[in-house]
């Protein structure tokens, strides 16, 4: 199963009604918690036209801070780099989310066929949502091992083999985009 080449920029996903199913799922939460901020009404139709908000602080939830980080360590240029990014960087996360979710949705048997540009939303939206689970697992560089040792009745068991099984999943794109690469030494 996963991802395979599928003749020239086509790539196949084979997936499950179950797997289906729980990325269904996810893109959608990925998609909610993704939800613009609501600004004050703004009186600066510029700022409304090209996308700057009024937001310059970081989210208070985990997920979101981690899917839209600070760009700097300087507070004060952190906060003005977000107010100019946030909104482009959160609309694009939600429609390579939306993206996934509709393929999957539409999808009448267990094989889909995507084309490159797919292929990339699909590796954006894929990363979010191991983003979103790692946070909730806390996962760093030193928690791996920890957690393939969760017991069967940890509900963070299931949670770890879904974000273990999404590794596997991006994995499988990834070497499938590559097969089109012509890698030769110097």
């Amino acid at each position: 199963m996963g991802f395979s080449k599928s003749g020239k920029d086509s790539f196949i996903l084979d997936v499950s009604a179950n797997e289906r199913e729980v990325l269904i799922n996810l893109s959608g939460q990925v998609i909610e918690i993704l939800a613009e901020r609501v600004d004050a009404a703004t009186t600066d139709p510029l700022a409304e036209l090209i996308g700057i908000t009024g937001h310059d602080s970081p989210p208070d939830d985990e997920v979101l801070m981690r899917l839209l980080p600070n760009a700097y360590a300087d507070p004060v240029d952190a906060s003005e780099f977000r107010r100019y990014t946030e909104s482009d960087l959160r609309g694009k996360k939600r429609t390579h989310a939306m993206l996934m979710r509709s393929q999957l949705m539409e999808l009448e048997d267990e094989k889909l066929l995507i084309d490159s540009h797919d292929a990339m939303a699909w590796l954006g939206a894929m990363n979010d949502i191991r983003l979103a689970l790692g946070v909730r697992l806390d996962v760093d560089e030193n928690s791996h091992e920890k957690l393939e040792l969760l017991s069967p009745d940890d509900p963070m068991h299931a949670v770890f083999a879904v974000y273990s099984w999404l590794g596997w999943l991006q994995e499988s794109l990834v070497l499938a985009l590559m097969q089109d690469l012509d890698v030769r030494e110097p």
